[in-house]
C-alpha cells in the first residue's frame, strides 16, 4: 500500500478509536495499537488537530476527543445502537480470523453510538486484532464480492472436501452467505462446469480470477427462499417432514429456542417435547440430531431414524474396540 494511503488509513482509525473511548489513549498506547513509534503518533495527532480540525486535547497525557464540538452525521436509537453492538459480538464468535475491513466497519459504526456502547464495540474490535489474519482468505473474499457486485464471472481453483486436488470452475456468484457453524462464508454460484447451482466454501477456493465476462442472476432467485428449508448452509437435500422427541432434561432448551421457521412444538405430559420440522435431509441436520445423544429420538421418517441408529451403533462399536 502507498505510504500516503497507509497514513490516511491510520489517521482515520486513530480518530475513530479515540472517539470510541471516553478515557482516551496515551501516545504509548496508540503507538502500540498502530505498531509505529511514539514520534509518528505525535505527528499524527498534530495533523488531526491542525490540518483536519479534529477537536483533540491532552488531559494528563491522555489524548481525548472533545465530544461537545463533534456532531455525528447520524443518530441511533438505543435498540438500534444495541443491534450494532450485538452484531460486533456475533462477528467475534463467527469469524475466528482478523479482518481489517470488519475492524474499520465496526470502528466507524461505533463512532456514532452512545459512549458506553461505543466503548464496548471498540473493545470488541481491539480483541479481534488478536486473532490470526489470513491474507489469502481476505483476498479471495474481496475479489468474490467485487465479482458479485459487478456481475462478473470468476475462475476459481476449488478443492472440495473429498478431492485430492483443486478443480477449475467458471462460476457466476449469486449470493454470499455466512455460516456460524463453520466459522466461514460460502458463495452460492452457478457453475459452468456442473451446469447447476452449487455452494462453495470460500476457505477452499485456492485461487480466484475475476473475468470480464458478465452474467445475469435470474429474477426469480431469492436467497431467503433458497435457504428456507435448509438446516444450515447445505441446500441440496430432499425436503422431509421430521418428527423428534426430546427428553424432559433438555425439553426446555428445545422449547425456548427457535430452531427453524417450520417448527411445531408440543409439550408432553411426561415433560418430554415433540418437535416437527420440515427441512432438508442433510448431513448438517443429522449431525445436529446426533449432537443431542440419548436426549433425542427420531420418530419419523424411518430412513432418518435408521441412519441415526446406524451411526450410533458405529460409534459405540468404535469405542468398544478401544477398551
Amino acid at each position: 500500500m502507498d505510504e500516503r494511503l497507509k497514513k490516511t488509513e491510520r489517521l482515520i482509525k486513530m480518530w475513530v478509536i479515540i472517539h470510541n473511548n471516553p478515557n482516551g489513549y496515551t501516545i504509548g498506547e496508540l503507538a502500540e495499537k498502530f505498531e509505529v513509534n511514539k514520534r509518528t503518533v505525535y505527528r499524527d495527532l498534530m495533523t488531526l488537530q491542525s490540518d483536519l480540525d479534529v477537536p483533540l486535547y491532552d488531559e494528563n497525557r491522555r489524548w481525548k476527543l472533545d465530544e461537545k464540538r463533534v456532531l455525528p452525521p447520524i443518530r441511533f436509537t438505543v435498540p438500534e445502537a444495541l443491534n450494532v453492538f450485538l452484531a460486533a459480538r456475533l462477528m467475534v464468535g463467527y469469524d475466528k480470523r482478523y479482518d481489517p475491513n470488519m475492524d474499520a466497519t465496526f470502528s466507524k459504526l461505533g463512532s456514532i453510538l452512545p459512549a458506553p456502547l461505543a466503548e464496548q464495540v471498540q473493545k470488541t474490535v481491539d480483541w479481534m486484532r488478536n486473532m490470526p489474519k489470513n491474507e489469502r482468505y481476505l483476498s479471495v473474499l474481496a475479489k468474490l464480492a467485487e465479482a458479485w457486485i459487478n456481475r462478473r464471472r470468476v475462475k476459481i481453483a476449488y478443492r472440495s472436501l473429498d478431492s485430492e486436488a483443486a478443480k477449475e470452475h467458471l462460476i457466476e456468484p449469486y449470493f454470499i452467505q455466512p455460516a456460524a457453524a463453520g466459522h466461514s462464508s460460502y458463495t452460492v454460484a452457478y457453475s459452468q462446469r456442473n451446469r447447476t447451482l452449487l455452494t462453495f466454501k470460500i476457505d477452499r477456493i485456492e485461487n480466484i480470477q475475476v473475468t470480464g465476462e458478465t452474467y445475469t442472476i435470474p429474477p426469480d432467485f431469492d436467497a431467503n427462499r433458497y435457504f428456507s428449508s435448509a438446516w444450515g448452509i447445505v441446500a441440496d437435500g430432499e425436503i422431509k417432514t421430521i418428527k423428534l422427541k426430546f427428553a424432559p432434561g433438555v425439553a426446555r432448551i428445545i422449547e425456548e429456542t427457535p430452531w427453524h421457521l417450520s417448527e411445531v412444538k408440543k409439550k408432553q405430559k411426561d415433560g418430554s417435547l415433540l418437535i416437527t420440522l420440515i427441512v432438508m435431509d442433510t448431513v448438517e441436520f443429522k449431525s445436529w440430531v446426533l449432537g443431542w445423544g440419548e436426549q433425542v429420538e427420531v420418530l419419523e421418517p424411518p430412513e432418518i431414524r435408521e441412519a441415526v441408529i446406524e451411526t450410533a451403533e458405529t460409534v459405540s462399536e468404535m469405542y468398544r474396540k478401544k477398551k
